[in-house]
């Protein structure tokens, strides 16, 4: 009898199941589309689909996608056209038509000379390859202590399991980029500016390998004319053991990096010490921090003492590279590289 219960009790879920996706028709009906960018390498597009999905959204959806030459091996899904590339949400949530959603998003979509498409939203990503492939600058991937962080929900990382990085570039907080220039490919620069960077008014941020390696110049709020010049400070060329031609300091940074880290170069002094030692374990030496962080969210500061070197030129003092679990002092680039190769390893 228990048996015939539960068989009963089965064939009931699975008719009301059944009525519930009856009730609810296509997970996903297309409604309109709206071409805001038709040029002669790549065309961009908003796609508006009525989404009916139970226990989950329910409305308008918008996506924006893009083909080109380098797209036509997308093929065609639920919500993806054959060829196309979907490259993110348009928000459509209350308007009328594709072109209305089209015309709320399109000035974050730019094309630079025809084949180039750089999207600007929280980040910044750029597309050499007309959609083919794309890089990306993320502010939350910024060094520690650059960011003003927001308050977060309880279950927000570290204590919780959900990613609330992109809280802090919210609202009034959302970055602004300018002044976008490319050069050739793999090279862009651009500025970009947010009330959630800390002591900076804005950041002058560039690229030349093609976002593998992203070189940070910052602007403070205040008027003390800058001490140091970002790019004296990357052809330095330091004492550190490498096969053939000595590279400058930007050149070994890309070179030994995680893809996609980020660097920040000072435009002022602070007082020699050694990052790895108590906050104030100083000497009477000027130094130049420059900090980063890889793209595993590891990061560190190399130290340069000013005025030390042979005819006065900057020599290196100290660095750290800390991950989640601990920090590790070098003593030397050389030291810095092996533990940067090592923690490539355990990534691996």
């Amino acid at each position: 009898m228990i048996r015939h219960k539960h068989r009963y009790r089965v064939k009931a879920s699975l008719l009301a199941a059944c009525l519930l996706v009856t009730a609810c028709g296509e997970p996903s009906k297309r409604l309109d589309d709206y071409l805001f960018y038709d040029g002669p390498v790549l065309q961009l597009k908003v796609v508006r689909f009525y989404r009916n999905i139970p226990f989950n959204y329910l409305g308008e959806h918008a996506v924006v996608m893009c083909r080109s030459e380098h797209t036509r091996d997308f093929r065609q899904d639920d919500a993806r056209d054959n060829g196309w590339r979907i490259l993110g949400d348009a928000g459509s949530q209350g308007s009328q038509d594709a072109r209305e959603a089209a015309l709320a998003v399109q000035d974050s979509y730019r094309v630079i000379d025809a084949h180039i498409l750089v999207v600007t939203q929280q980040a910044l990503n750029i597309s050499f390859d007309a959609c083919g492939s794309f890089s990306s600058w993320d502010p939350t991937r910024l060094p520690p202590g650059m960011i003003e962080a927001v308050e977060k929900p309880d279950s927000c990382a570290p204590a919780g399991p959900v990613d609330c990085r992109y809280l802090d570039f919210e609202g009034e907080r959302t970055p602004r980029y300018d002044k976008i220039a490319t050069a050739a490919a793999g090279q862009v620069s651009f500025n970009v500016v947010s009330t959630a960077f800390r002591d900076v008014q804005s950041l002058r941020v560039h690229t030349r390998n093609n976002g593998a390696l992203w070189h940070v110049d910052t602007v403070t709020r205040d008027s003390t004319p800058a001490e140091l010049q970002p790019d004296t400070l990357r052809a330095l060329r330091l004492e550190v053991p490498a096969h053939g031609e000595q590279p400058d300091l930007a050149q070994w940074l890309e070179s030994v990096l995680a893809p996609r880290s980020m660097v920040v170069w000072p435009r002022h002094t602070t007082d020699c010490r050694d990052p790895a030692a108590a906050a104030d374990a100083s000497t009477t030496l000027q130094c130049a921090e420059i900090r980063f962080r890889d793209g595993a969210g590891n990061h560190g500061i190399i130290s340069l003492a000013l005025d030390s070197g042979p005819n006065g030129a900057p020599s290196f003092h100290a660095a750290v590279y800390s991950t989640a679990d601990a920090s590790y002092p070098a003593k030397s680039l050389t030291r810095l590289r092996d533990l940067l190769a090592t923690a490539a390893t355990l990534r691996r």
